[in-house]
């Protein structure tokens, strides 16, 4: 091993790779309340005996969805039932469903937007520390996602990275725990673009995790291996934290649907492991097999 390569293993140590996460995310949804408690207690052992570390929640806000406090106090119980099950908690915040269609307003009227957004985040933040105390929560999860069209022009990339910087800040105050946020690209920026782009967003302290596009699967395998090679390259300055391994496959029709991958795909996937140690994320918990039947996905 050449001493170029001995001095990049330290890094990763030192930066936290050799803590690595082996997450699955939630995505919570109304009709999961029919799910019992004493259902969702095995699933979570189940989690965590197949080797699962972290559960994060995709959000805990969706538009007006688990806006009322029964909703919430839903997700405390589910949340806390995966701490009990002994696995880490990553607590996303708001997600508004209209975040991209947003994105498209005037300079000014989109930093406002995006600091309205920073506000509902830390909000939500604040009522989850209330809710189930800060030694129980491991992390923050930002649900916008970060496509690569929107954010490429000089002007749209200072809004963004103020506007994680900002939100990162502030959520870090509350306990100094991790922010994260992720990715995904579909070929709008070619993949050394895409990996500047990940670079400003480590700028701002917020850990990003790229979608590997398995599952929507607009562009080829090969062409998807330029981009992750990119972006979560072990030799470059802020390369991506991790991948998140798509587990489902997009059905045909103008509305998103999806139904998970055969099974001989899901254990490809599972087998999939980041390079030099980084986070392995996979979307979703309710596509795992071993949730089948448990969590509905049709």
């Amino acid at each position: 091993m050449s001493k170029l390569r001995y001095f990049l293993l330290g890094i990763m140590l030192m930066s936290g790779w050799a803590q690595a996460m082996n997450a699955v995310i939630w995505q919570p949804q109304a009709r999961d309340a029919q799910l019992g408690e004493a259902q969702w207690q095995a699933l979570m052992v189940k989690l965590h005996q197949q080797g699962f570390d972290t559960l994060v929640l995709q959000w805990t806000r969706y538009g007006e969805a688990f806006n009322d406090v029964q909703q919430q106090q839903a997700l405390f119980k589910r949340a806390l039932a995966a701490r009990g099950a002994g696995l880490k908690l990553i607590v996303g915040l708001n997600s508004d469903p209209e975040f991209f269609t947003r994105q498209r307003q005037p300079q000014a009227s989109l930093e406002r937007y995006l600091t309205r957004l920073g506000n509902q985040d830390v909000f939500q933040a604040d009522g989850w520390l209330k809710g189930i105390g800060a030694e129980a929560i491991d992390g923050w999860y930002m649900s916008a996602e970060i496509d690569d069209l929107n954010w490429r022009s000089p002007e749209m990339r200072a809004a963004l990275t103020h506007w994680l910087t900002q939100t990162r800040q502030r959520l870090q105050r509350r306990g100094g725990k991790p922010v994260y946020i992720s990715s995904f690209f579909a070929g709008n920026m070619a993949p050394q673009s895409y990996q500047a782009l990940m670079a400003d967003i480590s700028t701002t302290g917020v850990r990003v995790w790229v979608q590997d596009g398995a599952g929507v699967a607009k562009l080829s395998p090969a062409q998807r291996a330029l981009y992750l090679d990119a972006s979560v390259s072990c030799e470059t300055a802020g390369a991506a934290q991790g991948i998140v391994y798509e587990l489902f496959s997009v059905l045909p029709g103008k509305t998103f649907r999806a139904q998970p991958m055969p099974d001989s795909a899901i254990r490809q996937q599972l087998a999939r492991t980041p390079p030099c140690g980084k986070d392995r994320v996979f979307f979703s918990l309710r596509y795992l097999p071993l949730a089948h039947g448990t969590l509905r996905h049709d």
